[in-house]
């Protein structure tokens, strides 16, 4: 079978594969964020001042075509999201081989990348579209860097440059692509070379001259539109230890599910974790002979590169486990190589490096069945507070109110640890989200939505708003004939019960 073919099947078998596994995502809707980024992309663009970070332009346009087209059916949205998972998986498979990979170091790679269940936000948040989309920008412009370098033609030049331009401005994750490209290049091209070849536009150096000038006049740009800065103001212990906790939630991806890597929780299993890392990797430089230990060494400064985005620039949050973690998954495939290589007697190689494998897969696997199980939950009680509400207010009459009494803003899904040690990872529901979402239900715009809190403060599901209030000001709230009053009642399963749609208030509901 030739190149193409391979190429053909790989994908096809990544769209099989990932579909059998994340089939069950399809019924998530929309939380969080995402309602909100529907509504603000159906108006001006140009607010450049509120994005956080990002330039979000081709956010937007994306969003407003995708909006345009399905509306607030969120099975189409799920599709696409997946569908670029999907997709990036088969470019770490190309990516492998180009970088000469045996064909089932190939395979593997972009299986790892399929399934890593370290990075579960990225997977089951629609919000996290634009950083499925960076990193596909991000495979893609080293995969044309690659090819640049083989074949000498201009286009594959130009290909990189301008995917290097549309991931910065995707999402700031893009900004880290110049030095990727920079580390990737000095293994296919040692710079004691770059002089023997006749100077060109785009030859030996000028070509990342060029894309870190993009990187700069980017820069440059958001400081002019007074676009927030890229990195956040957080302590520099802070920031090694969001470095540290990348690093081994990536390679070990699937234990956090289990153990949650918090090194101020589990300081003995992060240093033995830690200190393994570190024992595999000199083991494995020192197993490799000349050019596969420059290419080791290059997967593991890419690996190590891509963790560096959010370190600077964020706090710890799954979703940022995705970026680095395709890079990983071919460092891992890169030291399962040395496995085999190690090991001569043949049936014990393979033995173990199938073993390793299925230990990955079986953590993964049981990891997502998990997240998934959270993420359903939140989206039935996003999916009933919004049906209540539009069997409550069919239309929008002038003047509206609209009081909504304990809507969650998360759910609290517990992570496996110590006994008397709890961790704890917050799913969003209505944050950011439920006006949003209102509005584009609701166009005309003409109402008012007032949260409130009658639930006493607590840490279990699902967790109630921030400002208490009390009966008596729900009460001179729903005086107004206009007024519909929505509460969440907590339980198994919670519901959302109407208790003024009309002139009267049920009282005794409010104590």
């Amino acid at each position: 079978m030739g190149h193409s073919g391979k190429s053909l099947l790989a994908l096809s078998l990544f769209l099989f594969l990932g579909f059998l596994a994340f089939h069950p995502a399809l019924r998530i809707g929309f939380l969080g964020d995402f309602a909100g980024d529907l509504c603000t992309a159906q108006g001006s663009w140009l607010n450049f001042a509120s994005y956080q970070w990002n330039f979000y332009i081709p956010a937007m346009a994306i969003y407003y075509g995708l909006y345009q087209a399905f509306h607030l059916l969120p099975l189409p949205y799920q599709v696409v999201h997946l569908g670029f998972i999907f997709f990036n998986a088969w470019l770490v498979y190309l990516l492998a081989r180009s970088l000469q990979f045996e064909s089932w170091q190939c395979w593997l790679a972009g299986l790892l990348a399929l399934f890593n269940s370290a990075a579960f936000e990225a997977y089951f948040w629609l919000s996290t579209i634009p950083k499925v989309l960076a990193t596909t920008c991000g495979l893609a412009a080293l995969l044309f860097l690659n090819r640049f370098r083989q074949r000498r033609a201009l286009i594959w030049g130009l290909s990189y440059l301008a995917m290097v331009a549309v991931g910065i401005t995707i999402e700031s994750t893009g900004l880290i692509l110049p030095l990727l490209g920079l580390i990737l290049d000095s293994y296919y091209r040692p710079w004691k070379a770059a002089a023997a070849e006749t100077a060109a536009p785009l030859s030996g150096l000028r070509l990342h001259l060029w894309s870190f000038g993009l990187a700069a006049i980017f820069l440059l740009i958001r400081q002019l539109l007074g676009i927030k800065p890229v990195a956040e103001n957080l302590p520099l212990a802070r920031k090694g230890l969001t470095f540290l906790r990348t690093v081994l939630n990536t390679f070990f991806h699937g234990l956090s599910e289990y153990f949650g890597l918090e090194i101020k929780g589990f300081p003995l299993l992060t240093a033995i974790l830690l200190l393994a890392l570190i024992t595999i990797l000199i083991w494995a430089w020192r197993l490799k002979p000349g050019p596969e230990r420059r290419r080791f060494i290059t997967l593991l400064l890419l690996w190590l590169g891509a963790c560096l985005p959010h370190t600077i620039g964020a706090h710890f949050h799954s979703r940022y486990l995705y970026f680095p973690g395709v890079f990983a998954a071919l460092l891992v495939v890169d030291l399962l190589g040395s496995v085999r290589l190690r090991l001569y007697a043949r049936n014990c190689a393979w033995l173990a490096v199938t073993l390793i494998i299925l230990g990955y897969l079986a953590f993964d696997f049981c990891a997502f069945r998990q997240s998934l199980g959270y993420y359903l939950e939140a989206s039935r009680i996003y999916n009933a507070g919004i049906e209540k509400i539009r069997g409550a207010l069919p239309e929008t009459p002038a003047g509206a109110r609209l009081v909504l009494i304990d809507f969650p803003d998360s759910i609290i899904r517990p992570l496996r640890g110590r006994q008397g040690y709890p961790i704890r990872y917050r799913v969003l529901v209505y944050r950011n989200a439920l006006p949003a979402h209102l509005h584009l239900i609701y166009p005309s715009r003409n109402f008012t939505v007032t949260f409130l809190t009658l639930s006493p403060p607590q840490d279990v599901n699902p967790v109630p708003g921030e400002t208490p209030s009390s009966p008596e000001e729900v009460a001179k709230l729903a005086a107004s004939p206009q007024t519909v009053v929505c509460r969440y009642s907590p339980g198994n399963p919670g519901n959302f019960v109407i208790i003024k749609g009309g002139p009267t208030l049920d009282a005794p509901i409010l104590k």
